[in-house]
């Protein structure tokens, strides 16, 4: 009898080892498919290329998404990525960070993807805010305020974000937080659109406040 236990035992414990090696091996070969020119442009604080940094932000969501076994989210669209806009405007403007505006008619989340007009049975929102420099939850130096230039305690500089830095700045932000991490990998999620808008007035020059949406 204790033999048959210690053989099951052994079986499962083979069978285990095989799911985390193949889970592991999965794991290993996600990449992110970020395109090549968001690590080299500087995010701007006017015009900002919504196409692009909702395209690193997707890439940086996919690889977590398959690394946890689950499949790519694709583009929701122009609509979705308009009430995106218009929220990380409203935030901007007024802030604050909230999933409620006072916007009429797009208040909320729900309110706001049906004012687009797109199917969809499931949705959900990340938003954010980040300073336009790199210096988010680390000790830095203020070299010269005047000309935005900050760095480390050991001297290394501190620049603008990229579209690319940006992106997986933010989502990792995300992924360290439950509820933000859990939008990012739900199961029924086939879709999101993403947008930033920039506040000039923030201390340290300035700040970016994103707004991210699923839907499925």
């Amino acid at each position: 009898m204790f033999g048959d236990l210690g053989m099951k035992a052994t079986i499962f414990a083979a069978v285990c080892g095989v799911a985390l090696f193949a889970t592991a091996t999965i794991a290993e070969a996600c990449t992110r498919n970020i395109p090549a020119r968001a690590a080299e442009i500087v995010v701007p604080t006017k015009r900002i290329n919504q196409g692009l940094f909702d395209a690193a932000v997707r890439a940086e969501v996919n690889y977590h998404r398959c690394r946890a076994g689950l499949r790519p989210v694709g583009d929701a669209g122009s609509g979705v990525a308009g009430v995106a806009r218009g929220h990380s405007n409203w935030m901007a403007s007024r802030q604050v960070l909230s999933h409620r505006s006072t916007i009429p008619g797009k208040a909320s989340l729900s309110q706001r993807i049906k004012s687009t007009g797109v199917q969809y049975r499931t949705g959900s929102e990340n938003i954010g805010m980040v300073h336009r420099y790199r210096i988010d939850n680390r000790r830095f130096k203020i070299l010269d305020s005047g000309s935005c230039k900050f760095a480390t305690y050991d001297g290394r500089p501190l620049p603008a974000h990229s579209y690319a830095s940006l992106a997986r700045h933010i989502v990792q932000l995300w992924m360290e937080s439950p509820g933000h991490r859990k939008n990012i990998l739900d199961r029924r999620a086939t879709r999101t659109a993403v947008a930033v808008a920039f506040d000039p007035r923030a201390q340290y020059c300035g700040r970016y406040w994103v707004t991210q949406n699923f839907i499925g």
